[in-house]
């Protein structure tokens, strides 16, 4: 019987299992409010936290940030950015990635 309550309690704590994990954005359709993470379609909501990090600190960012971050094209030559993503079921609840840093103009000194 203990075994049965076991399994049954880890059951009900399992589904609600938010899943962190490293990928790669290919795709954000703004509009729509989704992302594309290694191939999966997550949704985007007003409640999901969009970080970009720098080099000391991260700040906070928005949809828009990470749909022009993901145009880019890396040193490998692929376009898309690798983020650090937490999500339930298909809908992100955070999202982090590397800033593009804009150049500064050397007159600007």
């Amino acid at each position: 019987m203990r075994k049965l309550m076991m399994v049954a309690l880890s059951l009900c704590l399992s589904a609600g299992i938010v899943i962190a994990a490293e990928g790669f954005v290919s795709k954000v359709d703004v509009e729509k409010m989704k992302v594309t993470i290694d191939d999966k379609e997550y949704t985007v909501d007003k409640d999901t936290k969009i970080t970009t990090k720098g080099k000391t600190e991260s700040k906070d960012s928005d949809l828009k940030a990470l749909a022009k971050a993901a145009e880019r094209k890396g040193k490998d030559g692929k376009v898309g950015i690798k983020v650090t993503f937490e999500a339930k079921e298909s809908k992100l609840t955070s999202v982090e990635f590397r800033g593009g840093g804009g150049k500064k103009d050397k007159s600007d000194k």
